[in-house]
């Protein structure tokens, strides 16, 4: 074991039984005397290759990648994507289905939930809901695949086309890369009805979400124009004969879809919450259906949008709310970052999202001398309102440890508007 290896060692273990603020002194420490270790080694080396292959080691050992060493070509290009990579199970699809539609605020009756998973990014992962929504049986579908949201042509998914000779008889192009849907097979096959909505995730996914007013048929096989998991196509739809093979006869094909298209909207963010940037399903949305929330359930996510420079050094929370404390390696200082879900505060609103939520950001000043407090919140459609506050003390009592808190007033605003929150439970 190397000398600083040894120190570092011991300088942990030996915190563990110190104060927040004496534990803190001694990451401080640390961090510093790496960096003086790995000036000491530049110096010694001489050779400008030996000094630039040190300086490599040193961004990958520090540099906070959490790759455990394994060199991601994304994470090593300073990316947090990994867009030639997608693996999910048919469980996990099942469990972010069900439990979107539960956040969506949707009521279903005798749930009926099939999916299929994926292993690349060249087969899309899908799932369908079939329900009762008080009116007869009902159906939504998902597909999500992986892509390079830089690819061309992309756009043209979640742009509307001409109105002339379009096969939609309503569709909505949205500045937050969506496009909302919807068209009948009236006259044609029925009177059945659909509701889309496509989504461009800027993590790399193309997530498409539809409900119609029947449930899969159980002769779908037979039908022609329905896929092999009971879809209709965009083109051809359900005839009259296999829409009346519908486990419930009571449907009425002249009913529209129970789920509106502002709740396919959520359900799509939603989706997009539950798929990380490296192409894998993020464990908060794919919990068990009808889980219940652990102590803190806020704090989890709080630590996954944190940026990766960032070392948390102590953490807390209740159910509703969740904080940590936060070193930043190069500069030794102290931060306090609060995430707190709440119903209600003094109101100070400055922007409003292209999908409805409200935000706003403020700067004031902490209690003691030179502490200073961000502070920014998001309010959403659905009521969720996060507010995520950032000191640059140990605490929002304490003294100062910093000129300036270790993250800025735009990351804290991008974290309170993250998707991520609509996971905690």
């Amino acid at each position: 074991m190397r000398f600083e290896d040894e120190v570092g060692r011991a300088l942990r273990l030996t915190a563990g039984a110190y104060s927040t603020e004496q534990r803190l002194l001694a990451e401080r420490s640390l961090a510093r005397g790496r960096r003086r270790v790995a000036r000491r080694r530049i110096a010694v080396a001489g050779g400008s290759a030996m000094a630039a292959a040190l300086v490599a080691v040193a961004g990958v050992q520090w540099g906070g990648l959490g790759d455990g060493g394994r060199g991601n070509p994304a994470a090593t290009s300073g990316s947090d994507h990994d867009y030639r990579r997608f693996s999910v199970t048919r469980e996990e699809m099942k469990n972010i289905l069900f439990n979107g539609m539960e956040r969506a605020g949707v009521a279903t009756a005798h749930p009926q939930v099939t999916a299929a998973g994926s292993s690349g990014p060249d087969r899309p992962a899908t799932a369908s809901f079939d329900f009762g929504d008080g009116w007869g049986r009902a159906r939504v579908t998902l597909s999500v695949r992986r892509v390079d949201p830089a690819q061309p042509g992309l756009k043209k998914l979640i742009t509307c086309p001409p109105r002339a000779g379009s096969p939609y008889e309503e569709c909505t192009t949205q500045s937050d890369n969506r496009a909302v849907k919807g068209y009948t097979g009236a006259g044609k096959a029925g009177g059945v009805k659909k509701w889309a909505v496509t989504m461009l995730s800027s993590n790399g996914y193309v997530i498409d979400v539809a409900t119609y007013n029947i449930p899969s048929p159980t002769t779908a096989s037979a039908a022609p124009g329905v896929r092999a998991d009971g879809t209709p196509t965009a083109d051809v739809w359900l005839t009259p004969t296999a829409a009346a093979s519908s486990p419930d006869p009571a449907t009425s094909l002249s009913r529209n879809p129970r789920m509106n298209p502002g709740k396919l909207r959520y359900l799509a963010m939603y989706v997009d919450a539950s798929f990380t940037g490296t192409g894998d399903p993020n464990p908060f949305g794919t919990v068990p259906p009808g889980s219940r929330p652990e102590p803190g359930d806020i704090l989890p996510v709080l630590k996954s949008l944190l940026p990766k420079r960032l070392h948390v050094y102590s953490e807390g929370g209740t159910g509703a709310d969740g904080h940590v404390v936060v070193v930043d390696p190069e500069k030794g200082d102290t931060t306090y970052i609060q995430a707190v879900r709440t119903a209600g505060d003094k109101e100070f609103w400055s922007q409003t999202l292209p999908d409805g939520t409200k935000v706003g950001t403020r700067r004031t000043a902490g209690e003691q001398p030179g502490v200073i407090e961000l502070r920014a919140d998001a309010l959403r459609v659905n009521g969720l309102w996060m507010s995520l506050t950032a000191y640059n003390a140990p605490s929002p009592t304490s003294k100062k440890r910093g000129a300036e808190p270790a993250v800025t007033l735009d990351e804290l605003k991008a974290m309170a508007v993250s998707r991520a929150w609509l996971l905690a439970r």
